[in-house]
């Protein structure tokens, strides 16, 4: 698509510009009239599911100092190593680029699942079992040393294990990176990596793996996040993180460990078209949420993650803009099949339906998330609305229990963190579910943790005793079903064990036509909400307070955000 038609998009969504006015923009730039209509029908449903513009306001300049607060600390500054979504989200993306990118600077959805970056083009075989990166070239890593193809197998045989294909791992090889980018390697299954000229890298899989690509840019910089060799021949795993080197639009220039990372801009950066506007980046840990509030009502701070949902209203009112966005957070549950009382299905769907998700979105997050109607991300392609999750009906949920053999209902324990990255308001929403569960004789206790306590707990699977626990989660990658609903994956953390999903796996992920892939995936949705094993709750919009003074600020419409275009008014 013509990017000269993202301006109009931006005014459009603002309200600075009618319907017909943006028709007649893009039928100038040439546009076609479905192209238009996509366009248009795009654009209501972003403004009809969010109450909160997408962007700031958009100005063409540069230059400032931009402040974030963060609402946590952030972990180890390697691209293969950082697990927590507040150092891959904002901090590394900025520093770093990864193999595949997605447009994060588009106001309306998502445009093409990869955009040209770093990687110029890519083709795939016939059989699907062969990917060729074309590199862009002549571009460097901020060091001053070459990003070519044979810098990208360095880096993807950091986290690839050979030794599982019975071959000697090069001394880069780090087994914690292999563990950490596991989700993706497995299923994956490549068997040959070949760098044949500087600019092109041919991975070869053992077997059709239809989102291999798409998989590629998640969690931030995914597996693709490319840090300089030089570095590691220099100083070792612990220098990659103590003084990180991509090829970003940003220089790491110093951090006070749960304090601030202090990131300035690239004079050198490879695409001056893309050059960072803002001149220098501090983010700052405020874990504390008021602290946060307050930081930008004192002007200490430029953007807010996390704001609490119960001030935004007096932001707005003190001339703060709040912006959100649909993304793919699906905040969830999942039950324990070990634990006897949800063996039976009925009492599985008794459960969902007593809770009233529509009800906590409105009413506790005020409007800053949608009731889940599937486990795919909504900005997945495999998102549906008509999956068949039933609704809240606490009356049927009783007759439910009632036919299972639960008539005086039971007691179960669920185990939730008191904050963390993408949490939302977990104790209270907790809370809700449980006074809703209550309704219908379902006793829950609620087991808080610490968050980094809580994700060791989560990941190691639930123990005996535990009824459920909760994460927040979710891909635009049409993979994602994999993780919490394959009996063989480490993060099926509630012993799903119905192999019915693993069939249908399997036939989405091998599926090389994309069509046959979503219908798949959402067979596996519509499983779901017949087995209950996992219960969406709710979507978040992830709203985000911004100072009147930061230009050109969009919402992303996924988990990580790109600064390029920020910029401080003084």
């Amino acid at each position: 698509m013509d990017r000269r038609i993202d301006p109009a998009l931006t005014d459009l969504l603002a309200g600075r510009l009618t319907r017909r006015g943006f028709a007649a923009r893009a039928a100038s730039l040439g546009l076609s009239l479905p192209v238009i209509a996509a366009l248009l029908r795009g654009a209501a449903a972003a403004a009809a599911e969010s109450g909160f513009p997408v962007t700031g306001p958009m100005e063409e300049g540069s230059g400032g100092t931009v402040v974030v607060g963060q609402e946590s600390n952030w972990d180890v500054l390697d691209p293969c190593l950082g697990t927590g979504a507040v150092t891959w989200r904002t901090c590394l993306y900025q520093i770093y680029e990864s193999l595949v990118a997605r447009d994060m600077d588009n106001p309306v959805g998502l445009s093409d699942p990869v955009v040209p970056g770093i990687t110029k083009s890519i083709d795939r075989s016939p059989d699907g079992k062969t990917y060729t990166f074309h590199l862009q070239p002549g571009i460097s890593f901020t060091d001053g040393t070459p990003f070519d193809a044979a810098a990208v197998v360095w880096n993807v045989e950091r986290q690839w294990d050979q030794g599982k294909l019975g071959r000697k791992n090069p001394p880069q090889f780090d087994t914690t990176a292999a563990a950490v980018r596991s989700w993706f390697w497995n299923p994956a299954q490549l068997v040959n990596l070949a760098a044949p000229d500087p600019h092109t890298v041919v991975f070869e899989l053992a077997a059709p793996f239809a989102p291999f690509v798409s998989g590629m840019p998640e969690s931030g910089l995914g597996t693709m996040g490319m840090s300089s060799p030089a570095v590691w021949k220099k100083s070792g795993t612990p220098g990659i993180a103590a003084h990180p080197v991509g090829t970003g639009p940003f220089l790491f220039e110093s951090q006070t460990p749960g304090d601030q990372i202090t990131i300035v801009k690239n004079p050198a950066y490879w695409n001056p078209a893309h050059a960072a506007k803002a001149d220098k980046i501090i983010f700052k840990a405020l874990t504390d949420p008021a602290t946060r509030v307050a930081a930008l009502r004192g002007g200490e701070v430029h953007v807010i993650f996390a704001p609490p949902v119960q001030e935004l209203a007096g932001l707005q009112r003190e001339g703060f803009i709040v912006t959100a966005r649909i993304n793919p957070h699906l905040w969830y549950l999942q039950v324990n099949a070990e634990e006897p009382y949800w063996k039976d299905r009925r009492v599985r769907q008794a459960f969902f339906m007593s809770i009233n998700r529509a009800g906590m979105a409105h009413n506790l997050l005020k409007d800053t998330a949608l009731s889940a109607v599937s486990v795919n991300g909504r900005t997945c392609p495999s998102w549906t609305d008509k999956a068949g999750y039933p609704g809240y009906n606490p009356t049927l949920a009783r007759k439910l229990l009632a036919e299972a053999g639960f008539e005086k209902g039971f007691d179960t324990v669920f185990q939730i963190p008191t904050g963390g990255s993408g949490e939302m308001e977990p104790v209270q929403m907790a809370e809700w579910i449980a006074a809703d569960a209550a309704r219908v004789g379902i006793r829950i206790k609620l087991e808080t943790m610490e968050w980094i306590s809580y994700l060791h707990a989560w990941a190691g699977g639930m123990k005996p005793g535990i009824g459920m626990n909760q994460q927040s989660w979710g891909m635009t990658s049409i993979y994602w079903p994999n993780l919490p609903l394959r009996t063989t994956s480490v993060l099926n953390v509630g012993h799903q064990p119905d192999q019915r999903f693993d069939v249908l796996l399997d036939a989405a992920d091998s599926a090389l036509d994309e069509k046959v892939a979503i219908a798949k995936y959402r067979a596996v949705d519509a499983l779901n909400a017949e087995e209950m094993w996992l219960l969406p709750i709710v979507n978040d919009l992830a709203p985000v307070a911004i100072s009147p003074k930061l230009r050109n600020f969009v919402h992303s419409s996924d988990w990580w955000w790109d600064f390029k275009k920020v910029w401080v008014k003084a």
